[in-house]
């Protein structure tokens, strides 16, 4: 089941074109995610009533909750879920990346003065 969230509404749809439903919901930011479809009953009717749905992006899990009740979903992968996390990744990289600087001259090593060995009696 595909569903998309955005501009105050729901819109669950069969990944086979096989019918959509719009649902009227309060919903802050967008977004796109894919569910087993028995796992979104499941979720919705262990939830009960109205449920607080959490999405992060389409490939991390998705959070259910009601009333103090909590239900973790995994998300199945499309290739749009995929491209994205790749993009994810990919940025996440180039901000990790070290910027270039100008190289640090290396601290010079203090110089030991060797003594002789003083022989040991036991």
């Amino acid at each position: 089941m595909d569903l998309t969230i955005g501009d105050g509404k729901i819109v669950l749809a069969n990944p086979d074109d096989k019918g959509q439903a719009e649902l009227v919901a309060d919903t802050d930011g967008q977004g796109k995610v894919r569910i087993d479809g028995q796992y979104l009953t499941q979720a919705l009717k262990a939830c009960g009533g109205m449920v607080e749905f959490k999405l992060t992006n389409a490939y991390s899990p998705t959070l259910f909750s009601s009333d103090g009740y909590q239900l973790v979903v995994m998300p199945m992968l499309t290739n749009e879920a995929n491209e994205q996390a790749k993009t994810d990744r990919e940025a996440k990289a180039e901000q990790a990346e070290p910027q270039p600087t100008e190289p640090e001259a290396e601290p010079k090593k203090a110089r030991r003065s060797r003594k002789a060995k003083e022989a040991v009696t036991v």
